[in-house]
């Protein structure tokens, strides 16, 4: 736990020396040092994955916090190494993607330092076993990454954000507050394993406070209907930090959550068809919602939330294992929940950093104004598409692999006879299936639009791929996604003794068959790689000495092609969103001339999230204009406000007579 422990302090150490250095060196400082923070977390991280042991050390701190915990079992293990490797490769990508705001050396400053800040708070977050000092890691890394979401706060859209997404934090903090005070009441301690006496019931109190809990890490996690703030707060912040947030950050909300479930022992049947029910409802919006998006970094924040769905529908299915008692859907839904929230960190900030790629060569996120980049950025093309196809959940990359794990434990629901769990696991399927063909769609339209064609608007330069600390993280991502979906049994090693925690160890002995079954799906899968590279060359070495001729097809007699021609992004999923247009309100905006034949016309529009508009945005003018109500009391003369300060004083001098 030592070495553990120095590595999170150097880890917050580079944003201090950052600090005091010159500008150009301050990406390569942070860098170093956080390189150095991987020799100490690292070691000790694989070892516990691995062999499935835990290590710990006691804090002996003053009241009212007490003696606490600080523990790393194989779960923690899990999320430290991503949080490590995920701020590894940030401070790489930095280095170079930073570039574009030398000149103002106060701004990389604290961009450095709280960058270290939030990494350093994060590995504090999942190893931390005491109530009041986990809420003091997760309230610094909420503060840490607010004022990195604001880095450019000199844009209004940016303040905006910002704000929204601390005021979001703050409310899934509010709930947090109350579960940690009401179960550490009721358990007569702060330390997380107090509260299985509590947790582990069905009675209406247990209950009652894993909904708590749910909603205040779902929060953080981006579940439907706390999920607003994702797609305000990545667009807004420098991309290395949108791909830490969404790749690493969100998931200590999962985090959160897993704990809980792990705490409690047991679970409630009702708390796992809310869960499963919240996950499926929340992946489908997230995609939905993507589809419809034409901010690059706006589309890859929604299908962070289609993501965080299918990880919640893995553990929603976990969940009804344990209620039922049946291991194999316990393991199947937890083994692909965990497995996808690793599968989730590679490709999505993979892909996150290939739109920060495309944004610092083109200076814009609109997938309208883009085209034809892969005749320039072939490295990134390359890269981004092959991440686009894991997040599709296609064979052969990583995404393929968690979600046929998760569907497996929806199938052997079937094997309970109960209706109830059999129904659940039909919406399960179905509703998996359905976001699976609509990420499909959703990243054929952004790969298709951006990279392929030609370009829809003019470029000031021509975009290129000079920086190598930009492609590195993608190249380093892209190989674990290859790798974990070739050789899914490798995952089982590394991850396997992480799920085996949420099951009774009388039961190991009965998944013995699906670490056979996983050895047999890692043979297929490479045999059905190698066949298609063998079919590849096949056909390379047949067309090799033939001339591949293309002909202009029928054109309508139009002799001159146009990028105007071309597919746009609205237009392209138009179809889809005529389908769902109740769900994904569409704001469509036509200027013309009322004449036969305008010369000129213009179509604009924009989609809008369903709970946003009917549920968040109706109570905040409610919460407005009632707080209005009493603008009166700032009056802004002091003498009032003194008036205030001693009519307080009265009343809790009154109060204190009163009590004794």
């Amino acid at each position: 736990m030592n070495y553990l422990l120095i590595g999170t302090i150097i880890l917050f150490a580079g944003g201090v020396f950052a600090l005091f250095t010159k500008e150009n060196f301050k990406g390569i400082i942070f860098l170093v040092f956080t390189a150095l923070a991987q020799v100490f977390i690292l070691p000790v991280t694989t070892n516990i994955l691995i062999t499935g042991n835990q290590i710990q050390t006691q804090l002996f701190l003053s009241e009212p916090i007490g003696n606490s915990f600080l523990r790393l079992d194989p779960l923690a293990a899990v999320f430290v190494l991503i949080i490590s490797i995920g701020s590894l490769l940030a401070a790489i990508y930095s280095t170079g993607y930073m570039k574009m705001y030398y000149g103002n050396r106060s701004a990389l400053s604290s961009y450095y330092f709280f960058l270290g800040l939030m990494s350093a708070s994060m590995m504090l977050v999942v190893i931390v076993q005491n109530a009041i000092l986990f809420m003091i890691a997760w309230e610094v890394m909420s503060i840490s990454s607010f004022f990195l979401v604001s880095f450019e706060n000199n844009i209004v859209e940016v303040r905006k954000a910002s704000i929204y997404y601390m005021i979001a934090m703050q409310i899934g903090a509010a709930f947090l507050i109350t579960a940690f005070a009401w179960v550490s009441s009721s358990s007569g301690s702060l330390d997380f394993n107090s509260f299985h006496i509590v947790l582990n019931n069905s009675n209406t109190i247990s209950v009652l406070l894993t909904v708590l809990f749910f909603i205040g890490f779902g929060t953080k996690a981006g579940f439907v209907p706390m999920h607003t703030w994702l797609p305000k707060a990545h667009p807004a912040a420098p991309t290395g930090v949108s791909a830490l947030m969404s790749g690493v950050m969100i998931k200590t909300g999962i985090y959160g959550i897993l704990r809980i479930v792990l705490i409690s022992g047991s679970t409630n049947a009702k708390l796992a068809y809310f869960v499963l029910a919240v996950s499926l409802i929340t992946g489908v919006t997230g995609i939905a919602n993507a589809i419809s998006q034409k901010d690059l970094k706006k589309l890859l924040a929604y299908s962070s939330i289609e993501n965080i769905g299918i990880i919640g529908i893995g553990i929603g299915t976990g969940m009804l294992g344990l209620a039922y008692n049946n291991n194999t859907i316990a393991f199947l839904g937890f083994f692909g929940a965990i497995l996808h929230v690793l599968n989730h960190f590679t490709f999505k900030s993979a892909l996150f950093y290939g739109s920060g790629v495309v944004y610092s060569q083109t200076h814009t996120r609109n997938i309208d104004k883009l085209g034809g980049l892969i005749k320039h950025l072939p490295a990134t093309s390359f890269l981004f598409l092959i991440s686009s196809l894991a997040i599709s959940g296609l064979p052969l990359l990583s995404g393929f692999i968690s979600e046929l794990l998760i569907y497996l434990g929806l199938i052997n629901c079937f094997s309970v006879k109960d209706l109830s769990i059999n129904i659940s696991a039909v919406l399960g399927i179905s509703g998996l299936a359905f976001i699976g063909a609509m990420a499909l769609l959703s990243f054929t339209k952004v790969y298709g639009i951006a990279f392929l064609g030609s370009p829809r608007s003019k470029l000031h330069n021509q975009p290129n791929e000079k920086d190598s600390s930009l492609l590195i993280p993608m190249v380093f991502l892209v190989v674990i996604v290859f790798i974990v979906g070739l050789f899914p049994y490798l995952a089982f090693i590394l991850l396997g003794n992480a799920v085996k925690q949420f099951l009774p160890a009388s039961s190991f002995s009965d998944l013995a068959q699906i670490q056979v079954n996983m050895k047999l799906l890692s043979n297929y899968l490479l045999i059905f790689g190698v066949l298609i590279i063998f079919f590849y060359l096949i056909r390379s070495l047949l067309l090799k000495k033939k001339k591949v001729e293309s002909f202009k097809t029928w054109d309508c007699g139009y002799q001159q092609s146009s990028s105007r021609l071309q597919y746009s992004s609205s237009s392209y999923a138009q179809p889809f969103l005529s389908l769902v247009s109740e769900f994904v309100p569409q704001k469509i905006n036509v200027e013309k001339e009322p004449v036969l034949f305008p010369k000129e016309a213009s179509l604009e529009s924009h989609s809008q999230d369903f709970f946003e508009r009917f549920l968040i945005q109706p109570n905040l003018k409610f919460l407005k204009k009632s707080l209005n109500l009493f603008s009166w009391i700032q009056s802004g003369k002091m003498q009032q406000y003194i008036i205030y300060g001693l009519i307080f004083l009265v009343f809790l001098l009154i109060w204190i007579l009163g009590v004794s």
